[in-house]
């Protein structure tokens, strides 16, 4: 892309240099004597080759620079000229070019022009001659010829190189493996377009018919092939995406991933991403990508309603569109800048359980087999985003405690010995860790059953977890133990925290149903604690030694001194 200062330029540089390329054409080589039926079959090769191209795997190639050579040796450089600008107006009417790279037109007219102009002057100094007939003019003109034919691709590749670096701002290496195809191209074309011209010198125009109906004939089967070449290439590239995304245990890593190599296969400007949840569809990602980002988000307003998306869900089939007014309204605006729309459904067990929308910026951008691989790929992101979702379940339940939902003591475990690695780098000050011992616990266990110790657990757990907020981290010890784990939290700051807990759990009654009687009645209970706590690494310097140090201040110092009290570790 490039600013609108630049655009306006190159237009306004094509509006004065063409004029002057074709006057000069027409100087050095008018159009004279033309034979009218072969000159219009010419005129008709070139539209096919120029909007035919080959397609193999991923390389591109035409006959264009063949047929040029045909009609330049036939009818001199304004013939060329003329037929090679009207061949690409035609094709860039045809792939219709995005307003906003509309610059391209007079930029690619420009440099073609300048190929044919250059070639020709090349070819004349080293001897060249127009419509070159019998054996000795013909062998005479071989190194002119062949001399048109390399100035043709050097004056291609310069231009495109300058074009790359200082209008695009782009670094790039004059020869890399396009080059080499090109001039490969180029140097196949040579042969071709000296047999064009014998062909139609000697056999007539009838010849040239025959040719276009063979191209026409051996694009089509190349280009099958191509396609299947290309899906084939695409299946191993789709396996080798879904063994990625298996590797990411986060959902939101889950979809990043799958977009991120989506791009890396077709043309993707715009997404989004509906998951069924809840039994209704739940916007998981809205991604744009950019020139220079990817933007992934999950943005809370609405993106279904009046979208394709919703008509792909309810129809549940996919639909694909090749160019902007076949499917936007007013409730696409997430598209702004897109042509084409690809929207499929992710079937699962002949269930919906999500809709993909993937939208380019380019018109024609996704071809049918192309859908196919994407529907592969859309149930592997869903395969991808269960097995994250059951990972995740699955470790929340390894981590946390059942009855109060904290998180269990194998995870405080874990977390302290994390805390310390960061507090020996010096990432953290402090390491504080408080222990809650509840008092005459297995009282309420007795007098009232164990269901209502349990009510208790979980009261006291929601308590502590109100105090701590955000500050730290809150976990069932074992029990009727608790325990909060504090990053930079001095002495003082621990203790204030800890006697908050503790006047909380005393002051604020706690109401259970009785659950040793019938009539399992609600009774009210004052429920206290002792707290030990202690801070590293005033006190401890491996997290076993924390533990330790916490232990005994609860029991030495704030269960022995009558219970009810926080006791802060000192040496």
């Amino acid at each position: 892309m490039i600013n609108k200062k630049n655009s306006r330029l190159i237009w306004i540089s094509w509006l004065l240099i063409m004029p002057l390329l074709f006057y000069y054409a027409h100087l050095i080589s008018p159009l004279e004597h033309i034979e009218r039926s072969s000159f219009l079959i010419i005129i008709c090769l070139f539209l096919i080759v120029a909007n035919m191209p080959i397609q193999i795997n991923d390389a591109t190639f035409s006959f264009i620079l063949g047929v040029s050579i045909l009609v330049f040796l036939s009818y001199g450089l304004f013939a060329e000229l003329l037929i090679s600008q009207l061949a690409y107006a035609i094709l860039y009417i045809r792939v219709s070019i995005p307003k906003k790279t509309l610059y391209r037109m007079p930029l690619n007219s420009i440099m073609f022009a300048l190929c044919s102009v250059g070639s020709a002057l090349l070819y004349n100094l080293v001897g060249g001659v127009n419509e070159p007939s019998g054996t000795k003019e013909m062998l005479s003109s071989l190194i002119p010829i062949l001399v048109y034919t390399l100035a043709s691709f050097w004056i291609n590749q310069i231009v495109i190189y300058f074009v790359t670096v200082y209008l695009y701002k782009r670094d790039v290496k004059i020869i890399n493996r396009e080059f080499k195809w090109d001039l490969f191209i180029s140097l196949l074309m040579y042969p071709i377009g000296i047999s064009l011209y014998l062909m139609l010198e000697t056999k007539g125009y009838i010849t040239l018919f025959y040719i276009a109906i063979y191209y026409i004939i051996l694009m089509i089967i190349l280009n099958s092939l191509s396609s299947a070449l290309n899906m084939n290439k695409y299946l191993k590239q789709t396996m080798k995406i879904s063994q990625k995304m298996t590797q990411r245990m986060e959902e939101d890593d889950v979809i990043d991933e799958f977009f991120d190599q989506l791009t890396t296969l077709i043309p993707v400007s715009y997404g989004t991403l509906f998951l069924v949840e809840n039994s209704q569809l739940k916007l998981k990602r809205h991604f744009i990508n950019k020139v220079d980002e990817k933007n992934f988000s999950s943005p809370n307003f609405n993106l279904f309603e009046g979208s394709i998306s919703e008509k792909v869900f309810n129809d549940k089939k996919e639909y694909i569109f090749t160019r902007r007014s076949q499917w936007f309204t007013n409730d696409h605006k997430k598209y702004m800048e897109a042509e084409s729309l690809l929207s499929i459904p992710i079937i699962k067990n002949n269930q919906v359980i999500g809709v993909l929308s993937i939208a380019s910026d380019q018109k024609n951008a996704y071809k049918r087999y192309q859908v196919v691989m994407i529907e592969i790929l859309a149930l592997y992101l869903a395969i991808a985003i269960e097995n994250a979702r059951f990972y995740l379940e699955t470790k929340t339940k390894s981590e946390t405690d059942s009855l109060t939902g904290l998180y269990n003591f194998q995870y405080l475990e874990a977390k302290i010995k994390n805390e310390f690695a960061r507090l020996k780098t010096f990432e953290i000050k402090t390491v504080s860790l408080l222990l809650i011992d509840l008092d005459h616990f297995k009282r309420v266990n007795d007098h009232y059953g164990h269901q209502a110790g349990n009510e208790v657990l979980i009261e006291v757990a929601q308590r502590i977890k109100n105090v701590v907020n955000q500050n730290g981290l809150v976990a069932r010890f074992g029990g009727e133990e608790f325990s909060v784990l504090l990053v930079n939290h001095s002495e003082n700051e621990t203790y204030s925290i800890a006697e908050e807990i503790r006047t909380n759990l005393e002051n604020i009654p706690f109401f259970v149903t009785n659950h040793m009687t019938n009539e399992e009645q609600q009774v009210q209970l004052t429920i206290t604690a002792s707290i030990g706590a202690a801070v590293a690494p005033f006190v401890a310097s491996e997290p076993t030694d924390l533990i330790r140090c916490s232990d005994r201040a609860m029991y030495s110092d704030a269960k022995n001194a009558g219970r009810n009290k926080v006791a802060l570790y000192t040496k």
